[in-house]
């Protein structure tokens, strides 16, 4: 079954920013506004027209983004920057939930509104997705490496969630892809370990050259 249908939400329609992000929850970004279509879309965000929108992780350098569902994070605005001459500007968005859609709308010229629109359909479950077992002990050697190196996020405990781990363990979006499209539990579960043994499996080879050895 796949998991991310056991909670059914009413498909709803929000804005839809594509890019070569995948925002999971709880993660925010920073972002450079430039294209006059998503300046628009920020100025709604800031007059309170719009409450969220969509990114969409749609990028030619993973074709499986362009399958659908097409995946990605629903994200609110938390700070922007005033515009500058030709209407740029930086902002900070948070990721709140998770979604898919089956097509990112884009209107014509000189319709309103002039940004991309989808009917999204909002994942619940990632809220119940834990780290599985056999991912323990690859953590764990992640954990001691990056807290070896200053890193503040160790000192907020051990992770909670998948989607919490897939952000401090620096998933990159290819790999956060590979992990949401799995049908089951089980083949997300796998495809999660094995992704998280191959990041340990660096920061072995990487403690073994500080110390002058020098693996194959």
């Amino acid at each position: 079954m796949c998991s991310f249908t056991i909670v059914q939400l009413p498909l709803t329609s929000i804005p839809l920013f594509p890019l070569g992000l995948l925002p999971l929850p709880g993660e925010r970004l920073a972002l450079h506004i430039f294209d006059p279509r998503y300046q628009r879309l920020f100025l709604a965000l800031e007059n309170h027209e719009v409450e969220e929108f969509g990114i969409a992780y749609h990028t030619p350098s993973n074709p499986h983004s362009f399958e659908p569902p097409i995946y990605g994070g629903i994200v609110r605005l938390v700070f922007a920057t005033e515009p500058g001459r030709s209407g740029e500007r930086d902002a900070v968005v948070q990721c709140v939930n998770l979604f898919t859609t089956n097509e990112i709308n884009v209107t014509h010229p000189g319709n309103e509104p002039p940004y991309p629109m989808g009917s999204v359909n909002r994942m619940q479950a990632w809220k119940n997705w834990s780290v599985p077992s056999g991912a323990t002990d690859h953590i764990q050697e992640l954990a001691n490496y990056w807290k070896s190196q200053g890193s503040k996020a160790e000192e907020q405990g051990p992770v909670q969630s998948l989607t919490e781990a897939m952000v401090r363990y620096d998933f990159n979006p290819i790999e956060r892809h590979d992990v949401l499209r799995c049908k089951s539990d089980e083949k997300r579960q796998a495809r999660f370990i094995e992704t998280v043994q191959f990041k340990a499996l660096i920061v072995q080879q990487m403690q073994l050259k500080t110390k002058g050895q020098f693996p194959n």
